[in-house]
């Protein structure tokens, strides 16, 4: 059995996977006492004597390698570090070991493009690293931790319909403004499946010391650190990073448009029913990129009434020929027959309309023009469609 380098600063090595073996092994991990991981790759051997690549490796990185989210010529290329070791050694493990950078590989010692590491096993590599900056290093993936802090325990609990709550109201905001980072924004229908994929986020772990809850993007960043999922999190950071401010959010969600405000609405729901405050930690692989916000529980719920109004202002509106049937300024309420389908709506008059809806004529026939409100029931979640009436403008019966 061919040694691994020993009385070598790369400490006392083991062998834990091997992904190829033809005569010895020829790709695979290995780890010293101090719990430091390798990618042990053969570059040559005559024999008597093996020369190695040798990857300093965090968990998240071979993991993402194992995934084939990353190519094996792109790994070594890429040290997490900056450097990896060049190996020469004999058959009793006998060796030299020179740290290197990347530009010193010789070309012919690198995988070729388009090679993924193959492994049949099932590896169980644990969970990464918590700090969001050091996962997203070593996974080159975007990566979003959360705490939270829940009033009523000191325990890290949440119920699992809150959780459940957060990380779909978490991932449709992240789909809506994955759409707006491509320039597509619409109110309603499919987002396109291009876009689902690249901002899907996946849950990776749960940590102490708050509700801890970590996020990945499902796909990696490219050689220039860019992704979709990257820019869906710069633009999630500077709407968070708006707070309670009720011109900054305004301004934000009119940028963002489409259904960017309703999601956003919905997540901060779901956040505002822990009663708690909420800690964000963005990592990015992108050394550029990345924030640290803290938001307290006065300050979500604030932002949550913010953008509910806000959300009204910004839902979609229709307009159709329709029947006054009932108008009472008093009370703000109204009712309508649609001439075209014969259905009756009916709801308040928002507070702007009510002058010029004033001397309209019970019978009459109008131009009537809605808006679509969504509300929702805070202790079940129900959501319920109202419309509200923004004008009436006569035309003839």
């Amino acid at each position: 059995m061919l040694n691994l380098p020993n009385n070598t600063i790369l400490g006392k090595l083991r062998i834990e996977t091997v992904y190829q073996f033809y005569d010895i092994p020829r790709l695979f991990s290995c780890s010293n006492n101090s719990g430091t991981k390798f990618l042990a790759l053969s570059v040559f051997d005559d024999y008597e004597s093996y020369k190695w690549l040798y990857l300093p490796v965090s968990i998240d990185r071979l993991a993402t390698i194992i995934s084939k989210g990353f190519m094996l010529r792109r790994a070594f290329l890429l040290p997490e570090d900056g450097f990896l070791y060049k190996v020469e050694s004999n058959f009793e493990g006998d060796s030299s070991v020179l740290r290197i950078f990347p530009e010193q590989i010789d070309e012919e010692d690198l995988p070729d493009e388009g090679v993924y590491l193959e492994s049949k096993e099932g590896v169980q590599l644990g969970l990464g690293a918590i700090d969001a900056d050091q996962a997203a290093e070593g996974s080159r993936r975007e990566t979003f931790n959360l705490h939270f802090y829940p009033w009523d325990t000191k325990l890290p609990e949440i119920d699992a319909k809150d959780l459940g709550g957060i990380l779909t109201s978490f991932q449709e905001l992240a789909n809506a403004l994955g759409q707006f980072c491509k320039g597509d924004v619409t109110l309603k229908g499919a987002i396109p499946a291009d876009v689902l994929e690249a901002t899907k986020f996946r849950a990776t772990q749960i940590f102490e010391g708050s509700f801890g809850l970590q996020l990945k993007s499902k796909s990696t960043s490219d050689l220039f650190y860019n992704s979709l999922a990257s820019d869906v999190l710069f633009e999630l950071t500077n709407l968070v990073e708006s707070r309670d401010n009720e011109d900054n959010i305004s301004n934000k969600l009119h940028q963002l448009k489409g259904r960017v405000a309703s999601k956003y609405r919905l997540f901060l729901r779901e956040v505002s029913k822990l009663d708690s405050p909420m800690k964000l930690h963005w990592g990015s692989p992108n050394k550029e990129r990345g924030r640290i916000l803290s938001l307290s529980m006065q300050e979500i719920k604030r932002a949550f009434d913010l953008v509910s109004k806000i959300d009204i202002d910004m839902s979609e509106s229709v307009t159709f020929r329709a029947e006054l049937l009932g108008l009472d300024i008093k009370t703000k309420r109204y009712r309508v027959r649609h001439l075209s389908d014969n259905e009756d709506y009916s709801g308040k008059i928002l507070d702007e309309s009510l002058d010029a809806v004033r001397h309209s004529e019970i019978s009459g026939i109008y131009n009537v023009t809605l808006k679509k409100i969504i509300e929702t029931n805070f202790s079940s979640g129900s959501e319920y469609t109202k419309w509200a009436l923004i004008r009436l403008e006569s035309t003839c019966k």
